[in-house]
């Protein structure tokens, strides 16, 4: 029964719950969000962190969402993987995460669904109560390219 409401409250959380702001115009176009390192065009659809603190379980931090890389001249969106996710706070790293990810290519944009799954630990740099930046790290093949999410709300689930 408790993994049936944990999966729940994680399913409510990604599809409810929306961390980062994106705008769109009026036909429903996807508008990019601002862009804090210009290595990629990233349009984020949903960025979520959270910590669980339910009850019963070991105290886990969590992030999830869904990215797409759209098509751009300085690299290839089909040789393009998400490889690595860092999150800090503070200006300090206090994750670097390999995440379980699926991809789908569709047109001019490659969509990344990416996840912890079961969490990662929970680490004394962590402070719960203040916000986290993203910086997601793609590789073409041949370098390194980067896109930063700053000022991530991260939410507590109990």
């Amino acid at each position: 029964m408790g993994k049936v409401f944990i999966a729940f409250v994680i399913a409510v959380l990604l599809w409810s719950c929306s961390t980062t702001k994106v705008e769109t115009t009026k036909k429903t176009e996807k508008v990019l969000t601002k862009q804090l390192v210009h290595d990629v065009n990233l349009f984020v659809e949903k960025n979520v962190s959270w910590v669980n603190l339910m009850p019963g379980a070991k105290p886990k931090f969590h992030i999830s969402g869904k990215i797409s890389l759209l098509k751009g001249k300085n690299y290839n969106i089909k040789s393009t993987t998400l490889k690595f996710i860092k999150v800090f706070q503070n200006g300090k790293e206090i994750y670097f995460i390999k995440p379980k990810i699926r991809e789908e290519i569709k047109d001019n944009e490659k969509s990344y669904l990416f996840s912890t799954i079961s969490g990662l630990s929970i680490v004394k740099e962590l402070d719960t109560k203040k916000k986290v930046d993203f910086e997601f790290i793609f590789m073409d093949g041949k370098k390194d390219l980067i896109y930063q999410i700053k000022n991530v709300e991260l939410q507590e689930v109990h």
